[in-house]
């Protein structure tokens, strides 16, 4: 095997663990999707940094705390082709999963914990609400739930919304033994020194930036292929996902680039 087995792996959410981009989804419902698509690409495609554009969408999208549930369904609803059992074998090979994202809190949170990782490995932007919106008095004893109605106010300081936050925050969480990173965007190529193998993932978007730059570059719609990267050789050959990992590679090599080569 070409690389190395890892003992963490942190994912993206958007356009990784899920086949849509939050912030694109609240535009649409918001009635500003093209502007949004407009920063939100330029963002992800390094032609503008992701911190001048963070605030921008905010202040467009102005979202409720119900958006961001809507949100998070809308992740599960859309989850990639084997994600879940993608994180079911690494979390049963022992490995540490973590998600890392620029995406809401909110949303990403709530869709993590469906997919299987720990809470407290999840990692995106918080926002703070105006508790005295809409008919707030009926949600004071249901602190829980909270009220749907809060609107936005700002967003949390975080390293997330800047483009090289993510490799602050992998760096921060690390423990010892290899990393893995997997990404589609700009963010993620810009964190690749925080780890010890990058992962480009187009299997929903396909960036050039990412697709030239990613040491190796997975096509596929299917996450199944990382494992032959995150696992060692002989290490989780019982496992269904794995199996099917090593019959799309033989059906299709060139659906995992490494350096500009196909893994044989």
């Amino acid at each position: 095997m070409v690389a190395a087995p890892v003992e963490e792996v942190f994912f993206d959410c958007d356009s990784t663990l899920s086949r849509v981009e939050g912030i694109d989804e609240l535009a649409r419902m918001k009635g500003v999707e093209a502007r949004i698509a407009e920063l939100t690409n330029a963002a992800m495609n390094g032609e503008i940094p992701l911190q001048e554009v963070y605030a921008e969408r905010l202040r467009l999208l102005m979202p409720k705390r119900a958006d961001l549930r809507y949100i998070e369904e809308i992740y599960k609803r859309h989850v990639t082709l084997h994600a879940r059992e993608v994180i079911d074998a690494l979390q049963e090979m022992g490995r540490r999963v973590f998600i890392v994202s620029g995406g809401l809190a909110d949303a990403v949170i709530g869709f993590g914990v469906w997919l299987g990782v720990p809470r407290e490995h999840i990692y995106a932007v918080g926002l703070s609400y105006n508790q005295l919106s809409g008919r707030w008095w009926e949600y004071q004893r249901c602190a829980e739930e909270g009220n749907p109605e809060e609107g936005y106010l700002m967003y949390d300081e975080s390293p997330l919304t800047s483009q090289h936050g993510k490799a602050e925050v992998i760096r921060r969480v690390r423990r010892s033994g290899r990393a893995m990173l997997v990404g589609d965007g700009a963010s993620d190529l810009a964190a690749a020194h925080a780890v010890d193998v990058f992962l480009g993932y187009g299997g929903v978007v396909a960036r050039p930036l990412v697709a030239r730059n990613a040491p190796f570059y997975l096509c596929s719609r299917s996450l199944s292929p990382l494992l032959l990267l995150a696992l060692r050789d002989g290490e989780g050959e019982h496992l269904p996902i794995k199996q099917h990992a090593r019959r799309l590679l033989a059906r299709c090599p060139r659906a995992l680039i490494v350096h500009g080569a196909r893994l044989q």
